[in-house]
């Protein structure tokens, strides 16, 4: 069994959870079944030139001839797509496709239907107005992708035309990373029978602190990530309640500015290495997001560390959090009052424990074995 993994990296200043997942996927395959088994193939926004992109995003026959090549020459039997857009397009799909191969796609995001790919909107809320019409120009007037109007026309048109000549097609099998995200792509039109459920997987170390204090939010500062909200909160607790914030954002300044205060201590964008030392010596992980997701890494890495996770119920969260078993979730206008209950939490240390074994579920060694079983499965290995 051979297999070519293929990622359109974001930038290298701007890395996220698609890039880690992918890095630790190809790692971790090549591991059980070898570096001559597991091929790949990546690009990087870093190189995108936007006046070649304006001719290029509509079909890649650059890509389309490379990775066809690959699967060629290396009698590939199965390709595995995780970012494809903007640079590789789904001419990806399409060569794996034309010479034989069996086609994946993990959704990272919800971008086949909504070009910001998180059905969200600042001052709006979620949105799923581009999913209701086949021609939505909801998306171009609202600025969604990164919030230009040129950038979003084209992105939209891009999408319109690949469901116009049907390149999805190619894809025989959609990973789904949650639950939450299998029932909603299955309302969003892709047939049940396509849709695998495979959570994304993480390599942890289990590393627990004996003394944790304070609470953490990691993630971009932006509207959807619920930060003001949660600054919000904080501003009417005293002191000893301690928020540490990481992560940077057009907003961080006034962030700044506006809760200027003891207990809340911004850090700003951190390393992953410093981030994750912040998580372990935490009491708990704060997840303010607005967002849907599609999973929920830094959930599984807090409870990795043995540090429960509070969050706005909201999609994917319902997934990892247990209400009082190994965090806690609520509504948004509820946090306070959860907060304040989480302090002196007289079954903390049980949290904590529960939080540990629902990150094992999530551990490389498990989850990477069952999508090797899921691959043999799809190219019909008998055991």
């Amino acid at each position: 069994m051979k297999i070519l993994i293929i990622h359109n990296k974001y930038q290298s200043n701007n890395i996220g959870g698609e890039d880690i997942v992918y890095e630790n996927e190809l790692l971790f395959l090549q591991k059980k079944l070898g570096c001559e088994n597991v091929y790949s193939y990546e690009v990087s926004n870093d190189d995108i030139n936007k006046f070649k992109l304006l001719f290029e995003i509509w079909f890649s026959k650059k890509h389309y001839k490379k990775v066809r090549a690959i699967v060629k020459e290396n009698r590939i039997d199965l390709v595995h797509v995780h970012n494809f857009f903007p640079l590789l397009t789904p001419s990806v799909f399409k060569a794996a496709k034309d010479e034989g191969a069996k086609v994946i796609h993990t959704l990272h995001n919800y971008r086949l239907w909504c070009i910001s790919g998180i059905l969200y909107r600042d001052n709006y809320g979620i949105c799923e107005l581009c999913t209701q019409k086949k021609f939505s120009f909801a998306g171009i007037l609202n600025r969604c992708y990164r919030k230009s109007l040129l950038q979003s026309l084209v992105a939209q048109v891009s999408f319109w035309f690949y469901r116009f000549t049907k390149v999805f097609d190619n894809i025989d099998y959609f990973f789904a990373l949650t639950n939450f995200q299998k029932a909603k792509v299955k309302s969003l039109g892709i047939n049940e029978q396509k849709i695998i459920l495979k959570s994304n997987s993480l390599s942890m170390a289990f590393d627990v602190q004996k003394e944790k204090n304070g609470y953490i939010y990691v993630g971009r500062l932006e509207e959807s990530k619920g930060i003001y909200e949660l600054l919000k909160v904080w501003k009417s607790l005293d002191e000893r309640f301690v928020l540490t914030v990481i992560g940077g954002g057009e907003i961080e300044e006034d962030l700044q500015k506006e809760f200027n205060q003891k207990n809340i201590i911004f850090k700003g964008k951190c390393s992953r290495d410093m981030t994750l030392s912040y998580i372990s010596k935490s009491k708990y992980l704060i997840q303010s997001s607005f967002l849907y997701e599609t999973f929920g890494l830094t959930i599984i890495e807090a409870m990795s560390f043995g540090v429960p996770v509070i969050g706005f119920d909201i999609g994917t969260r319902g997934d990892f959090i247990k209400e009082g078993e190994n965090g806690f979730l609520c509504a948004v206008d509820d946090l306070e009052e959860v907060i304040k209950k989480s302090y002196d939490f007289a079954k903390y240390e049980e949290l904590s424990k529960n939080a540990i074994k629902t990150a094992k579920l999530y551990e490389n060694d498990c989850v990477i074995a069952n999508q090797i079983e899921i691959y043999k499965n799809i190219l019909g290995y008998k055991a």
